[in-house]
């Protein structure tokens, strides 16, 4: 069972604001006072205050980041083509890249990321102080470079966040000085941002153990050297990847290779360490997520500890989506949504695809019923009945929302191999074998339940036939899409390999195919034949997700009219065009939409910073990009 390092947050809370707070109205420091140099002179109450930063994870106004992840070309913020839904002052307009500065959800996460940074930015600077990281106990000093090298790498993911979501923008390091030297500062360069977090990361990552290796590195709910080496790699392929830069262009960062070569040995070192391995099942990696156990094979780098009926979104507003029943209690949102393009992008025996993609909603009767609009697929990966009793029962006495408590997975074992094989394919001195290597991990995995001669085609047989360059970059592009689905990875992906907008213009054109059943989606079919599993009775069984058996009844199914029998061209007209105003307006703030959006900038990817923040600044800030 999972050991939630919020136990502290309590403490942590209150303790960081007397740290930070401005006390020029004392004449005397009371002996009461948790000053910098009682706190930071023990373990004990140092860890309290590393505990205040990984605190700020657990508020909505960080969690909601979550939306600015999507829309992708393989997830989508759930909207309505209404005005006022799609383009509006909250999450869906985020997710459809067309947010104002006015837009009240920006500055909410804006004002707590910057609130996490001045907790990490003091525990930085008060840390290296400390007399105890030099003339400590060997324990003393070890749990001190820990929690110094927690510091640094909970910052630069702050960071990250900030850059990816909004570009170049305000960055200090050391705490806020209580005489405003440094209270408003101008906007620093992405470049030199990254630049500053990877020498930050690298260090830390001398300061951390590898989780389980010291008796206060137990729990992938502390950051230790395997995720910090995995966020260095990560931000050194964003450095060397592309961005909206102020030219009103998608423009990469200078000296690529330079950056991807540091993500190889990163990702490598990794591996070669032993500490994180692949979970054998890709179903029993998500099932044990959801049911708050740590995986046995350390596949997650780190996670966010959250607690029920306290933190943590997953299961509610991603995942299966439920109906308020006597059985499962209180209803969910489900509100991320997958393309029906994307269901049908899968192997059938990719099995992935069951955890990828919710085909429909557990109803009032507790049991799953089949979504019969091409607009209502969701997320699979978080599953309310997969969810410890204690959260069932939770919501059986609910009548209104309460948070599921489910972990935050920020990085997997998978990404690590796969952004692997991704550097050895790029780098000229690469190799094509270590790439293919890297991906055989990932996707013997996927197929490790497959009949032996679907086995061999779709992973031996297809790792082999992949060379350097196009060939491999296409199914590593592919692959990511299948592995990562819902994960808040896809979108600064496409990002960083220029791809964003032209992605989703291809999944808009794919889903009117499928939707019509045109070529490569001709076996889609018109009508799907289930019944109820005996293994499982709330569960359906699906006879032919991916043949079309015609409109006639088969004995022991009951048939079930699927998306092209409601919403083609050829059978309801009025719904295809309800749907096709559904793709226009997906992501339109990227392109128009097909004309959809009146007013866009190509490929403008940033959100702009909130109004609140700039009218704060004292004329320092403005808005770049065109907003």
């Amino acid at each position: 069972m999972k050991k939630n390092i919020i136990r502290h947050t309590v403490l942590a809370v209150l303790l960081l604001p007397l740290l930070t707070g401005c006390q020029d109205f004392l004449d005397t420091e009371s002996k009461s006072t948790y000053t910098s140099q009682v706190v930071f002179s023990t373990p004990t109450y140092t860890n309290m205050a590393i505990t205040g930063i990984y605190s700020a994870f657990f508020s909505v106004e960080v969690w909601v980041n979550f939306y600015y992840q999507f829309n992708t070309d393989i997830e989508i913020q759930q909207y309505g083509t209404a005005a006022g839904s799609w383009n509006d002052t909250e999450r869906r307009g985020i997710g459809n890249y067309v947010a104002t500065p006015a837009n009240t959800g920006l500055s909410r996460a804006w004002n707590a990321y910057y609130q996490a940074v001045e907790r990490a930015n003091l525990c930085v600077s008060e840390i290296r102080k400390s007399p105890l990281l030099e003339n400590g106990s060997e324990e003393d000093k070890g749990r001190m470079r820990m929690f110094l090298g927690e510091a640094l790498t909970l910052r630069a993911y702050l960071y990250m966040e900030l850059v990816r979501c909004w570009g170049d923008v305000p960055f200090k390091t050391d705490p806020t000085d209580p005489e405003g030297s440094n209270f408003n500062l101008p906007k620093t360069d992405r470049d030199e941002i990254y630049e500053y977090l990877l020498s930050d990361l690298e260090e830390a990552a001398g300061l951390l153990p590898w989780l389980g290796e010291e008796s206060y590195a137990t729990t992938p709910e502390r950051v230790t050297k395997g995720f910090a080496k995995g966020l260095r790699a990560r931000i050194a392929l964003y450095r060397g990847g592309y961005s909206f830069r102020t030219s009103m262009q998608m423009e990469r960062g200078s000296n690529w290779e330079q950056y991807y070569e540091i993500a190889r040995q990163e990702c490598q070192e990794i591996i070669n360490n032993g500490t994180h391995k692949l979970d054998p099942s890709y179903e029993s990696l998500w099932k044990t997520l959801n049911g708050s156990q740590f995986n046995a094979y350390n596949e997650n780098l780190m996670e966010f500890g959250y607690q029920m009926g306290q933190s943590g979104e997953q299961g509610y507003i991603a995942g299966w989506r439920y109906s308020q029943s006597d059985k499962w209690g209180y209803g969910n949102m489900g509100a991320i949504n997958s393309p029906l393009h994307f269901l049908y992008s899968f192997n059938p025996s990719d099995s992935r695809r069951a955890m990828s993609v919710g085909l429909g909603l557990y109803g009032t009767t507790g049991k799953m019923e089949i979504f019969t609009n091409p607009m209502s697929l969701t997320i699979g990966k978080w599953n309310k009945k997969w969810m410890p009793d204690a959260y069932i029962n939770l919501m059986k006495g609910a009548s209104g929302k309460i948070v599921t408590g489910v972990n935050w997975v920020p990085m997997r074992m998978a990404d690590v191999y796969l952004m692997l094989a991704e550097t050895e394919n790029e780098l000229s001195g690469g190799s094509v074998a270590n790439a293919q290597a890297a991906l055989r991990v990932v996707r013997a995995r996927a197929f490790n339940t497959a009949a032996a001669a679907v086995y061999t085609e779709m992973v031996d047989n297809y790792v082999s036939s992949l060379s350097k360059g196009e060939s491999m970059r296409t199914a590593l592009e592919n692959e990511r899409a299948w592995e990562f689905a819902g994960e808040s990875v896809r979108k600064w992906d496409l990002i960083r390999w220029n791809k964003l907008t032209s992605k989703i213009q291809e999944a808009r054109e794919a889903n009117r195919r499928a939707i019509n059943q045109q070529p490569p989606y001709t076996n889609v079919p018109t009508y799907v034949f289930y019944r109820y599993s005996e293994a499982d009775t709330d569960e359906l069984e699906i006879l032919n997700l991916d043949t079309n058996r015609g409109s006639a009844d088969i004995e022991g199914y009951t048939r079930a009219a699927w998306f092209p029998a409601n919403y083609s061209n050829a059978n309801n007209a009025t719904n295809y065009a309800a749907y096709n105003d559904f793709l226009r307006a997906w992501a339109c703030g990227l392109d128009g939409g097909e004309g959809w959006a009146a007013t866009y900038k190509q490929d403008r990817h940033l959100l702009p910073i909130p109004t609140s923040a700039i009218d704060a600044s004292g004329g320092i800030l403005k808005n770049d990009y065109g907003f």
